[in-house]
């Protein structure tokens, strides 16, 4: 039987970041307790609510990481 596992990480958005060339933006997020080197990520900062409304992060928010696999059986 698979299952799916998945793990939550606390981040803050540290930047926002203009990308002119392709008309959008990113947002830098730190996750929090990770090494230093490869804490953060950079995302196209386009989200929709679940009522389908586009929404933006702004620098300071807090944010959930989320990382998982739905493709693991167990040993």
């Amino acid at each position: 039987m698979r299952r799916k596992i998945e793990t939550h990480k606390p981040g803050k958005v540290t930047k926002i970041i203009p990308v002119p060339e392709v008309k959008e933006e990113q947002a830098e997020v730190e996750i929090e307790g990770a090494e230093p080197l490869h804490g953060k990520i950079r995302i196209v900062n386009f989200l929709r609510s679940p009522k389908k409304k586009k929404v933006r992060l702004s620098e300071g928010d807090d944010v959930d990481v989320v990382i998982g696999t739905d493709d693991v059986e167990p040993k």
